[in-house]
C-alpha cells in the first residue's frame, strides 16, 4: 500500500465509505455504504487517479461521455483513462507540484494538457465527495446548448444573462476563503477571439485565422472579458489572494479589453503566442510559476470557469487533504447550466453535477481511495 494511503487510513472516520485494495491486482472494493453518507459537512473526498495504484480502467462515467471523451485522445499527449475522468479545466496544487512540470514543452500539445501535466506529476488526484464543496461552473457548455437551439443573437444574450448574474454573485460579496488564501497565486489565460471556421452564423469564426488548438467558443471578446471578471472575482473570493492574467502579445485588443473590465483586480501579462493562441494556456501556467514562487499554492483555472467554494469549512477540509497528501492535486467538480432554464438566474437555479468530465460518485464508481479528514 502506498504511504498516503496508509496515512489517509488513520484519518478516516468509521462511517465513511473506504475503498479497499483487494488482496490480488489493483482490483478496488466497492464502499461498503453510498458516498453521500459521507457527504455532511464537505469533509469527504475521492481518487480516481494515484501514482503506482490507479483506479482500474478509469472511473466509469456515463458511457456516452466517456466515449466522447475518448475521441480527443492523441498520441503526443501522454494520458491515462483515469486522468481524462478527472479533467475539468480548473484545480489547485502545492507550488512544488505544478513547479515540477516543463509547461514550456509542453507548447502545441492540447489544451487539456494544461491539467493532464500537473496531473502526472501529482501523488494521487481528488476530488470532494460532495459536488457541491467545490466546483466550477463551466459557460462555454450552456453557451453550446443554446448555439445550437438558437440564433446566435439569442445565444449570445442568454450567455451574457448569465454572466451578469455570476458578476453580481461573485464580485464584491462575502469571501469564503480556505486557510491558505493568502499563499495561494492564481493563473488565467484569456483569449478574446472565436475558433476559426467554426459556425456559419458567426462571421468573426468565419474569417478567423488564428490557430486556437481545440478551443471553439463563439462568445464575442465584450462577454468573454465579463465572463473573466466573474472568473477572477470567484478565485479572489474563495481560492487565491493574487491573480495574473495572462493574453497573446498578437492578439490586438485582448490586453485592452482585460484592462479596461479587470481595472486593479488582476495584474495582466502579455506572452508572445505566435499567432497561435492554443499556446496560451501553457505560456501562462511557465509564466506563473516563476511569479509566484513565494507563493505555496498555484491555482489554474480557464476564462469560462467561475470558482466556488460551498463555505469556510469546506475550504478548511481541502487545506486538510492537503495536509496528509502534500503532493495531491485538488480539481473542482465541474458544472453546467441546463439548456432551457431562465439565463437570468445564472448558477443560481437548474444548474447540473453532470459536465463535461465528471465521475459520478453515487453510481459506483471504481475509485482509488474515499477518505474522510478531520478539521
Amino acid at each position: 500500500m502506498l504511504w498516503w494511503l496508509a496515512a489517509l487510513a488513520l484519518t478516516t472516520a468509521e462511517d465513511c465509505c473506504w475503498v479497499e485494495h483487494a488482496s490480488k491486482g489493483a482490483t478496488l472494493k466497492r464502499p461498503r455504504k453510498a458516498i453521500a453518507a459521507c457527504d455532511e459537512r464537505h469533509a469527504c473526498f475521492v481518487s480516481c487517479a494515484a501514482k503506482g495504484r490507479p483506479a482500474p480502467g478509469a472511473c466509469e462515467c456515463n458511457a456516452p461521455q466517456h466515449q466522447r471523451e475518448a475521441n480527443l485522445t492523441q498520441e503526443k499527449v501522454a494520458r491515462s483513462q483515469h486522468m481524462r475522468s478527472v479533467y475539468s479545466g480548473a484545480w489547485l496544487a502545492p507550488y512544488n507540484v505544478s513547479q515540477k512540470v516543463d509547461w514550456h514543452g509542453l507548447v502545441g500539445y492540447e489544451l487539456e494538457a494544461a491539467s493532464y501535466g500537473v496531473f502526472r506529476e501529482a501523488a494521487s488526484i481528488w476530488r470532494s465527495a460532495l459536488p457541491e464543496s467545490f466546483k466550477v461552473m463551466h459557460l462555454s457548455a450552456y453557451e453550446h446548448s443554446v448555439v445550437a437551439r438558437n440564433s446566435f443573437a439569442e445565444a449570445m444574450r442568454r450567455v451574457d444573462a448569465v454572466v451578469a448574474w455570476q458578476l453580481r454573485d461573485l464580485c464584491g460579496t462575502l469571501a469564503r476563503r480556505w486557510p491558505h488564501y493568502t499563499k495561494t497565486g492564481a493563473v488565467v489565460p484569456f483569449f478574446g477571439g472565436v475558433a476559426r471556421q467554426r459556425y456559419i452564423d458567426s462571421a468573426d469564426a468565419q474569417k478567423s485565422t488564428v490557430d486556437t488548438g481545440n478551443a471553439h467558443s463563439l462568445q464575442p471578446r465584450s462577454i468573454k472579458a465579463r465572463a473573466l471578471k466573474a472568473s477572477v472575482c470567484g478565485l479572489l473570493r474563495d481560492v487565491a489572494s493574487e491573480v495574473r492574467v495572462v493574453v497573446c502579445d498578437d492578439i490586438a485588443g485582448d490586453r485592452a479589453a482585460v484592462q479596461e473590465v479587470l481595472g486593479d483586480l488582476a495584474t495582466v501579462i502579455e506572452v508572445p503566442c505566435k499567432s497561435k493562441p492554443k499556446h496560451l494556456p501553457f505560456l501562462a501556467l511557465d509564466d506563473a510559476v516563476a511569479a509566484f514562487a513565494e507563493k505555496d499554492f498555484l491555482a489554474f483555472g480557464e476564462a469560462d470557469l467561475t470558482w466556488r467554494f460551498a463555505s469556510v469549512e469546506a475550504g478548511t477540509a481541502a487545506a486538510s487533504l492537503f495536509r496528509v497528501v502534500p503532493d495531491a492535486v485538488l480539481t473542482p467538480h465541474r458544472w453546467h447550466k441546463r439548456y432551457g432554464s431562465q439565463a437570468a438566474c445564472g448558477d443560481g437555479c437548474a444548474t447540473q453535477p453532470t459536465g463535461q468530465n465528471l465521475c459520478s460518485l453515487r453510481s459506483g464508481a471504481r475509485l482509488a481511495a474515499v477518505a474522510r479528514l478531520s478539521g
